[in-house]
């Protein structure tokens, strides 16, 4: 009896240890990069390829598009094509290094003072669906996530006023930290309210004074520096800003440029609400909107403190991405997709954890958390059940349950249902068949001699050159099979057909094109390979 009563308090301290679960969702997500890799995207993740690539071979410039001004998104990525070549892997390395990094900061931070808080946020940030099927991509959001971690934790740290070289020290990592977060993606902006907020309690207070006073003389340093570049090579100090404009009108109908505020109030009100429901979001939120049930928290504003430090932060990074707009000429509020609020994780994720941390073992907490997941189940509906419902019967079991709950079942329990939808994607078929089309391309369509064409899809003409490292063989012609008859005209010695049915009955890629209808179109064509549905 006394041996198992010993095991079992081994095991609940092992589940208690952070270092068990940053250990645990770093393993978790580099399984999920190799076994949940879908290859390419065909989407934003080419621009960035690309771009690494003309960096790489000095033919980089700018061109217009807005991912070519986020230089932290494919500078790196080139220097892991040079180092190892340009490969699916090399291409999306840095997004998951810098998720394994934000996973880091936040452990390193925490860990000493707040275990069982760094257990709960690691849980919650590394088992996040969306953010561990981004890993994948060469996105700027994983990316992102990881500076904003940085700018916060070193804000986080200097709470304790250290020393006045320590401040000026930290200042510049802190500044260095948000340039390169601009040079990922722009909206690192979102954290502008959150720094204002703490800037102004701590003038008051006369707290980090040489902190704040090298942030406000290098920051500005920095950024004149940054629109002086860009006015000696384009003669615009601003041609980032404009081009954004150029973008937002180009993929934003007049109709809804001249729509009245009342258009707007569904986004502005129960919108996003629905949205944080649907896309799993609802789990960190309602965990961190605990914060407000904490008996005798400390003030809002008292800064100093970590519940109200990581609440303020929340809060005032959420309500410009609630309410703010994207542009500058007309009100466009920003498009609610997962990726767009990854920088507010780590904020969520660590408040979170602190108020669980805090109010955990409260049978009102249970029952609060068991309404919310079942109201979640409803909304959502379909899929999501698979998610809710486990969680609805979890907090429910846990307010019915006469005895103490500990945190290690609760953060089991999260964490197990959480790596529900991870785990499907790593043990589901491949959808794009990208790994197959890649060993197709290199066994058969690389001929050094003789002339040859290849028809495929007009979806991979616009992607191909990735298969190529962006260097295609010159006795090569690629063509869709519409224009099958001028690269026929040309005679050449092979007439190749590239058909990928994963791409071609992707849902999200809306082909109406099928391999029975470009094969009744050539009736001699002979099946030379087959690999997957490629």
């Amino acid at each position: 009896m006394k041996t198992q009563t010993s095991a079992l308090s081994r095991l609940q301290q092992f589940l208690h240890n952070p270092l068990f679960w940053f250990l645990a969702v770093s393993a978790f997500t580099v399984l999920y990069y190799f076994l949940g890799h879908e290859g390419f995207y065909f989407g934003d993740d080419y621009s960035y390829s690309l771009y690494a690539h003309q960096l790489l071979a000095g033919t980089f410039q700018l061109d217009g598009y807005v991912f070519c001004h986020r230089f932290m998104v494919f500078a790196p990525t080139s220097l892991f094509y040079w180092l190892w070549g340009m490969n699916i892997y090399t291409t999306t390395l840095w997004p998951l290094l810098c998720t394994l990094g934000a996973y880091a900061l936040l452990y390193f931070s925490l860990r000493k003072d707040y275990p069982l808080a760094t257990s709960w946020a690691l849980v919650l940030l590394g088992l996040f669906f969306f953010q561990l099927l981004s890993v994948n991509y060469l996105y700027p959001d994983n990316i992102l996530l990881f500076f904003v971690s940085a700018c916060l934790f070193i804000l986080y740290r200097l709470r304790n006023s250290p020393t006045a070289r320590a401040q000026v020290a930290w200042s510049l990592v802190f500044v260095m930290c948000n340039l390169l977060a601009f040079l990922t993606k722009e909206t690192v902006v979102y954290t502008l309210p959150f720094y204002g907020c703490l800037l102004i309690y701590q003038l008051i207070r006369r707290e980090n004074l040489w902190f704040w006073g090298t942030s406000l003389l290098v920051g500005p340093l920095l950024l004149l520096t940054y629109f002086y570049l860009y006015y000696y090579f384009t003669g615009n100090a601003f041609q980032r800003f404009l081009d954004i404009q150029n973008a937002g009108f180009a993929d934003t109908t007049t109709t809804y440029q001249q729509q009245g505020f009342l258009a707007h109030l569904p986004r502005l009100t129960y919108g996003p609400i629905q949205f944080f429901i649907s896309a799993g979001l609802i789990i960190p939120l309602a965990f961190s909107a605990l914060y407000f049930l904490v008996p005798n928290k400390p003030k809002i504003f008292h800064l100093q403190q970590p519940l109200s430090f990581w609440a303020v932060a929340s809060l005032a990074m959420l309500l410009p991405i609630w309410f703010g707009s994207v542009s500058l000429v007309y009100y466009k509020p920003m498009a609610l997709l997962p990726r767009m609020f990854f920088p507010l994780l780590p904020a969520f994720c660590v408040l979170a954890g602190l108020a669980l941390e805090s109010i955990w073992g409260k049978k009102s907490v249970f029952a609060a958390l068991a309404v919310v997941f079942l109201i979640s189940g409803f909304v959502a509906g379909g899929q999501m059940w698979v998610i809710y419902g486990p969680l609805f019967l979890f907090f429910g079991a846990a307010f019915l349950w006469r005895g103490s709950v500990p945190h290690w079942a609760g953060l089991l329990a999260v964490a197990l249902v959480l790596s529900i939808r991870p785990v499907y994607f790593m043990a589901k078929p491949t959808v794009s068949y990208y790994f197959e089309q890649k060993q197709i391309v290199d066994q058969h369509l690389s001929h050094p001699t003789g002339q040859h064409v290849v028809l495929m899809d007009s979806l991979l003409l616009r992607r191909y050159l990735f298969f190529y490292g962006f260097q295609p063989p010159a006795n090569y012609t690629f063509t869709t099979y519409a224009a099958a008859d001028s690269a026929l005209a040309a005679k050449p010695d092979t007439v190749f057909l590239l058909v990928n049915n994963g791409v071609l009955e992707h849902p999200e890629l809306m082909i109406s094109l099928r391999e029975k209808d470009i094969l009744t179109n050539f009736p001699t064509a002979q099946l030379l390979d087959q690999k997957g549905k490629v």
